[in-house]
């Protein structure tokens, strides 16, 4: 397959793959996540349960104006329940992907780390993985963790890094460029995590995250941009063509995309990663289109 490197890509790879996957939706009662879906519905992307209060769905004149045999209702008007209903969809095999209506992220997310319902396997790390359509880039930059992990520590982040390669080579990337984030190229022993990219790069010369180029600590300019990043004289194999971001902490990486997505017009899509299926978790700001790419993003996955 050739390589995604757009969202528009994106959308265009899924219509000639034309393999719809069942998503379940919980508690489908908000107008902008109604719109995602039935986008991707349209376009010939997912079949959809809508489970939620079937009168409140209904009234929304998306729902009521459809003629679509990819739509279905199920009643569950109770917003625990829908929840649970929807997870359990997906844990039973019915769907291949959840998907957060209306419903508080601390709800969904113990219903998804339930131990013996939920959507965890024994030894897999929840963390979030995202990717952005950036104006100016010249393709789709996967970042982590920008929602769940605050401060990750050495295996977390070996599982941020695993989760983003195998998403990356599932866009067509035979071999991902994983950049370590910081504000500096140098390895300082009074920063803790700096340990952890010594320990990540050397577990990486040994084979452990396969066929991926990992280089780090370094900056966004070498990761991101060839011109700046070579002004700085650093040599890295990465030089502005970084296909993975890997972040010190969660507040760096959801300022770095809320800033792009604000004042430069950049497209997001994310993804909660290390559950058994793909599981769109998005913020009640995100728009319809971002609600959109992240349900197209889970189809690739799924």
């Amino acid at each position: 397959m050739s390589q995604i490197s757009s969202f528009q890509d994106l959308k265009e790879h899924l219509q000639k793959v034309s393999s719809r996957k069942k998503m379940a939706v919980a508690n489908a009662v908000d107008a902008h996540s109604l719109e995602a879906v039935m986008m991707a519905v349209e376009s010939g992307i997912v079949e959809a349960y809508l489970v939620g209060d079937a009168a409140t769905i209904s009234n929304y004149d998306i729902i009521a104006n459809a003629s679509s045999d990819y739509v279905h209702i199920i009643d569950i008007p109770d917003v625990l329940e829908a929840t649970l209903e929807a997870v359990r969809m997906v844990r039973s095999g019915e769907c291949d992907i959840l998907m957060k209506g209306l419903v508080n992220t601390d709800v969904i997310l113990r219903a998804i780390l339930d131990k013996e319902k939920g959507l965890m396997s024994p030894g897999n790390i929840l963390t979030y993985n995202a990717a952005l359509n950036i104006p100016g880039y010249h393709k789709l930059v996967f970042f982590s963790d920008p929602a769940v992990i605050p401060a990750p520590n050495l295996e977390q982040r070996k599982a941020i890094i695993r989760y983003g390669v195998a998403a990356a080579k599932k866009f067509g990337i035979a071999q991902p460029k994983v950049a370590l984030l910081h504000a500096t190229e140098k390895p300082n022993p009074k920063i803790v995590f700096m340990q952890d990219y010594v320990d990540i790069l050397e577990s990486w010369r040994n084979g452990e995250f396969g066929d991926c180029i990992i280089d780090g600590p370094m900056d966004a300019f070498l990761a991101l941009d060839k011109e700046r990043g070579a002004i700085k004289g650093v040599e890295t194999p990465i030089l502005g063509e970084a296909d993975i971001l890997i972040f010190p902490d969660f507040q760096s990486a959801n300022c770095f995309y809320k800033g792009l997505v604000s004042f430069a017009g950049a497209g997001m899509a994310g993804l909660l990663q290390g559950t058994d299926k793909p599981v769109v978790l998005t913020s009640r700001s995100d728009d319809t289109e971002s609600k959109f790419n992240s349900i197209c993003m889970a189809s690739v996955l799924a």
